[in-house]
């Protein structure tokens, strides 16, 4: 089902619901919501930081990323919140909107607690929460919100994102960009694939082959392959690459290099390090130890 028309729909009401938006992390969600925000109102939101918790504001919507919100800034993250809903706004004739990006596996206290302001709020306040685990979410507060899956674009879409870009390509080479931006569903992504054709050409690699073939190069533990290892740690966070795990077992699998004992040990690492992952308030330093384990594995093997 097209999820635009209901987005559309419910975003020009008079009486919106409360929405969550959910589907492939892949999908990049936020961009989509934030094309409707501008709609609304085009003033670019700035950058605010209180109790060194930062944030994006005008006088229609306002934009926290969930996962910049540890555990030690709930309490002041909450107190914005209660700043914010009680603030009248002498700016807008509709109700302001406050968008909760990256609602994912938020505990059950917290998610109770915003319950509560859902309830309270919901008359003058529009609240949007994007997830890519539904399951995550409780289900009083899934009572209160209409849920939106938002799916990933047809290939003809995805062609027509891309085809401006390949005018001066061969349908045979044309033929190798659209094999690789059908595994893609971010529209950036399509794009940049498509901007930097020779590139993908000389080297059809994704985000996930290139940060994989990093951590197959290391061959020892030392002061360099440590960097090498929080670089790329990093770079999982900065790309929004949630399913990660997922990924790079997909391609350790496909490695026959490896033998059936360090496959297993392996397989054994990265599921552990996925739930423990998803509980961490420390992403960084999980997807550290989930390389540094791998590694124990494939230097031995080498």
């Amino acid at each position: 089902m097209n999820y635009k028309p209901i987005l559309e729909k419910a975003l020009s009401s008079n009486d919106s619901p409360n929405l969550i938006l959910y589907g492939n992390s892949k999908i990049d969600k936020y961009s989509i919501i934030n094309e409707y925000l501008q709609k609304i109102d085009n003033s670019h939101p700035t950058q605010l930081n209180k109790h060194d918790i930062v944030w994006y504001s005008n006088h229609t919507y306002k934009i926290f990323n969930m996962n910049n919100i540890k555990k030690s800034k709930i309490n002041p993250f909450f107190t914005i919140i209660d700043e914010i809903l009680k603030c009248k706004n002498y700016y807008i004739k509709h109700n302001r909107i406050i968008l909760l990006n990256n609602f994912d596996n938020i505990s059950h206290l917290i998610q109770n607690k915003f319950r509560v302001i859902f309830e309270k709020y919901q008359m003058n306040t529009l609240f949007i929460l994007i997830t890519c685990r539904l399951n995550s979410i409780i289900k009083p507060v899934l009572s209160r919100f209409l849920c939106i899956r938002v799916n990933d674009l047809q290939r003809i879409e995805k062609r027509q994102i891309s085809r401006p870009f390949l005018t001066d390509l061969s349908y045979d080479k044309k033929s190798k960009i659209y094999d690789k931006i059908y595994t893609l569903s971010d529209i950036n992504m399509i794009e940049n694939y498509s901007k930097n054709k020779k590139g993908i050409l000389m080297n059809h690699k994704t985000i996930y082959q290139i940060i994989y073939d990093s951590l197959y190069n290391i061959t020892e533990i030392n002061s360099s392959s440590l960097k090498t290892i929080k670089d790329l740690s990093y770079k999982i966070e900065k790309y929004n690459l949630k399913y990660f795990h997922k990924e790079l077992l997909l391609l350790i699998i496909d490695d026959y290099t490896l033998s059936t004992n360090n496959l297993v040990n392996i397989c054994k690492c990265i599921s552990d390090c996925e739930y423990n992952y998803h509980k961490s308030f420390n992403k960084i330093l999980s997807n550290e130890n989930l390389f540094l384990s791998i590694l124990n594995e494939t230097i031995r093997n080498k």
